[in-house]
């Protein structure tokens, strides 16, 4: 008898909390799904793996392919299997000069619950376990369409920042076919051999320090330089070199391995951290010597007009730098000799910048440097 009352009184109370058990369970359902649509705009435009998981409540398994076209991808997807697709969603932006409007992001939606995302210069595939084969056989008809190597006429890689999002955008750049005995100090060309050697490495990590005067070669060597490095060069400015270890970027370096940074203009980035709190000597360190360079092999340049005097000596360590050269001005007799070569007639009698040498027809503006004194700064005449 006392089992029987038990068992009514355990089926009451079931029955008198299951609606409250019910509405609980509904509750954090709609706060998961909430949670789930936030998270499907958090990167980029679509978060492709938080909107795979909120269309078809699954967890996918993921596959990509980087280095490919992705305008002839879509045209392959769209071509050959537009049967089976349901939905398609593109961030786009308009291109004035082809004036039409260009997708950045395209995800297809598929009725095998396959979701296909081209953005930048990859192809990533979400897929159930059972459509394996129809993923494997899909990268491999996009890898059809991957892009050419780096172009032997010098061409450098832009880090842009797009739709929330960063992006390269692959330019040429003027060549220079340099006589570095003729343009340079007789010193460099041991410092250009180890340049190249090293960044020409595969799997290969460490920093360039290159510095000096202004209008001493720097930029004019490093066009040069980029014309005969196999790996592809990304440029980037110095504010975006604040953000190196930033999730974003770390994905684009991600897909970009093996390839080599360059940074104009770092004195801020490098400054000793002694001298600037908001110095990014750190992520430097990271990618030219840490964690993330044994895993990406990233190289980086940082051209810089000042002395060495205030760069961070962690960036000059054994095993970190991978060389350093100070650019000056080149002595008489070189200045006399690439004045002949350029065409000049002058008589050279000191020792000048190679801009002050290939532009002598040009008129010299005065210009004026801050001189400090005390605490009072005042502005000098510059002949």
């Amino acid at each position: 008898m006392g089992l029987i009352i038990l068992f009514v009184t355990l089926v009451w109370m079931l029955a008198w909390l299951l609606p409250y058990v019910a509405e609980f369970i509904q509750r954090i359902f709609r706060e998961l799904t909430a949670k789930r649509t936030a998270n499907i705009f958090e990167h980029h435009y679509l978060d492709s793996k938080a909107y795979y998981l909120y269309r078809f409540r699954a967890i996918p398994c993921s596959t990509y392919i980087d280095d490919i076209d992705i305008s002839r991808a879509f045209s392959f997807v769209r071509d050959n299997h537009g049967e089976i697709i349901v939905d398609i969603f593109q961030a786009c932006h308009y291109n004035r000069q082809a004036g039409k409007q260009e997708f950045n992001t395209t995800i297809f939606i598929l009725k095998n619950k396959v979701l296909i995302e081209l953005a930048g210069q990859y192809a990533r595939v979400l897929h159930p376990p059972k459509r394996y084969d129809f993923a494997d056989s899909l990268l491999n008809a996009l890898n059809e369409y991957r892009l050419p190597d780096k172009k032997e006429d010098f061409e450098i890689n832009i880090i842009t920042y797009s739709n929330n999002c960063l992006d390269l955008k692959r330019l040429d750049i003027k060549p220079s076919a340099l006589d570095l005995g003729m343009y340079y100090n007789d010193d460099f060309k041991e410092v250009d051999g180890i340049i190249r050697n090293r960044l020409n490495q595969q799997n290969d990590k460490g920093i360039v320090l290159l510095h000096g005067l202004p209008g001493t070669g720097k930029t004019t060597y490093l066009r040069h330089l980029i014309g005969g490095l196999k790996k592809k060069v990304l440029f980037v400015s110095p504010s975006a070199a604040a953000n190196l270890v930033n999730p974003d970027f770390i994905d684009l370096l991600i897909d970009n391995q093996n390839s080599i940074l360059v940074i104009e203009d770092a004195e801020n980035i490098i400054m000793d951290r002694k001298h600037n709190a908001d110095s990014s000597v750190s992520n430097l360190l990271n990618l030219s010597d840490g964690l993330l360079s044994d895993c990406l092999g990233v190289q980086i340049i940082c051209t810089f007009n000042s002395s060495l005097n205030r760069v961070d000596s962690a960036l000059m360590r054994k095993g970190r730098l991978i060389a350093k050269y100070e650019f000056g001005k080149l002595d008489t007799e070189k200045s006399q000799a690439l004045s002949k070569h350029l065409g000049f007639d002058t008589v050279i009698t000191h020792p000048m910048t190679i801009a002050d040498i290939a532009n002598q027809d040009e008129m010299a503006y005065e210009s004026s440097k801050v001189e400090v004194v005390g605490f009072r700064r005042q502005e000098v005449a510059m002949n």
